[in-house]
């Protein structure tokens, strides 16, 4: 769904907003959350240091007395500036000797023994389970570790001014970018309007609404664009005008070119004609000739004569004929929906009794494939490609055809012969315009070298591609290419 330039703007700018909003509360919100996590910290090392300088107090006065059975005595915690954070006195070994509770259900860390183990190792640990944060912390005397303080200190509080703050910061956040959205929502009709306005110009201009095209009271970009929408418009409506004068001129001369045409039709066809007439009256004088047997080697030297010059002149017919398709117009190709298998098979059938003559075996092996394509020229394209395999191939050689889809989707159809094939050097002349390989091979197949170059323009004219692949003495194969 194709979005407007409006709402494209609202959502660039709301997406902005919403950034910025959203970097700032993460930013204040972790500023808060890091106060309090030191603030946190400071108030359990404090305690920590009370309880250590009180113990350093009482074993120097007590020197004698046992420092574990000293602490399991509990008199510690008469001391209320100790009880204002529940905690517990473990020794080294993980025993409790003493503690203060402010409620029966604290002390639900299930990690206690490890982070115990942390303590005896001299490492302070934190863990935080449902607003409580369990402190262990190493008590030491005389640089020695001689217990382990365990303090449950409550941060619900914190907790609760958090998350107070974070909703507080959303609603604010959320209100102010609803505010933004209106905000610019406003600021962006006018802009938007105009653009919509020389939009619908523009659109307009194509339906010959030139008169329409006005000027928008707009003193930024928008108005410049708008002063060459105005030029542009004024320029148009004025070619328009020049190319009616000049379609009028135009059509004139397609009409004399469609004449010309026509008059180069007839004379392709009467040069046909001409050329027609002497071959059948050649032919039925060797057919007479046949009659006549009391001299057999004048009569088959004439015949072979005769027919020779036959070939000769049908292929000058053939040389004609193809020198005029060469210079046909581009848009002389219709294309139409024609099916490639019943276009091959009745290409070769025509093609069967030149190849029955001359001993060859034809396979051809064509998919049923639609394809878009000018009927006529394909035809001529394939008889010319067959014609070929059969003038230079092997005596029993054969001619394989084939017709397919490759993995892209495009139509190949390729014509290879087991015939006498050709050298590496001449595959990228054969297409030149009266080029032959085999110059002897052409004259006595009556080639002019015409063939192929035909062949060549008429795919390419149906947006095709055409290649070789031979090797000498091996046979020779030609790909055809179509797209779908």
């Amino acid at each position: 769904m194709k979005m407007g330039i409006k709402f494209k703007l609202i959502s660039f700018t709301a997406s902005l907003l919403l950034i910025v909003i959203s970097f700032l509360s993460f930013f204040v919100l972790s500023g808060i959350k890091g106060y309090q996590d030191k603030e946190t910290q400071t108030i359990l090392f404090k305690q920590k240091d009370m309880f250590e300088e009180y113990f350093s107090e009482r074993m120097s006065l007590n020197k004698s007395a046992n420092y574990s059975s000293s602490l399991a005595r509990g008199s510690i915690f008469n001391k209320t500036w100790l009880r204002t954070i529940p905690a517990n006195i473990y020794n080294t070994k993980g025993e409790l000797l003493s503690g203060f509770k402010t409620d029966a259900k604290l002390n639900e860390n299930d990690e206690k023994k490890i982070m115990i183990g942390y303590a005896n190792k001299n490492k302070v640990s934190f863990r935080e389970i449902k607003d409580v944060i369990y402190f262990y912390s190493p008590i030491k005397y005389n640089g020695n570790t001689v217990a382990i303080l365990e303090l449950e200190y409550s941060i619900k509080e914190n907790n609760l001014f958090y998350n107070n703050i974070k909703k507080l910061f959303y609603g604010i956040g959320f209100l102010a970018l609803i505010l933004g959205i209106v905000v610019e929502s406003f600021y962006f009709s006018r802009l938007t309007r105009d653009i919509y306005e020389m939009k619908n110009l523009v659109e307009g201009i194509p339906r010959g609404e030139f008169s329409k095209v006005h000027k928008i009271n707009r003193n930024d970009e928008l108005g410049e664009l708008n002063n060459g929408l105005i030029f542009m418009s004024n320029t148009i409506e004025q070619n328009i005008k020049d190319l009616k004068v000049e379609r009028d001129s135009l059509s004139r001369a397609v009409d004399k070119l469609r004449k010309m045409d026509k008059q180069q039709k007839e004379f392709i066809g009467n040069v046909t004609h001409e050329f027609k007439t002497p071959i059948t009256s050649i032919k039925a004088y060797a057919d007479v000739i046949g009659m006549y047997n009391d001299d057999v080697k004048l009569i088959e030297e004439g015949t072979l004569s005769i027919s020779k010059d036959c070939e000769r002149l049908s292929s000058m017919v053939d040389n004609v004929l193809n020198l005029s398709a060469l210079e046909k117009y581009d848009f002389e190709i219709e294309k139409s929906e024609v099916n490639l298998r019943r276009l091959l098979n009745e290409t070769c059938k025509s093609m069967m009794a030149k190849i029955k003559k001359n001993s060859l075996i034809l396979k051809c092996n064509a998919e049923d494939i639609d394809a878009n394509l000018d009927e006529e020229s394909l035809k001529h394209v394939f008889i010319n490609l067959i014609d070929n395999a059969i003038k230079y191939n092997k005596l029993k050689g054969s001619i394989n055809i084939e017709c397919y889809k490759n993995d892209k989707g495009r139509i190949i159809i390729s014509v290879a012969d087991t015939g006498i094939g050709m050298r590496e050097e001449v595959l990228t002349k054969i297409f030149e315009p009266f080029y032959r390989a085999d110059k002897h091979r052409s004259r006595e197949t009556g080639g002019a070298g015409l063939g192929l170059a035909l062949v060549k323009k008429l795919v390419e004219k149906q947006g095709g591609t055409i290649s070789v692949n031979s090797k000498l003495n091996e046979g020779t194969t030609f790909y055809v290419e179509f797209s779908p």
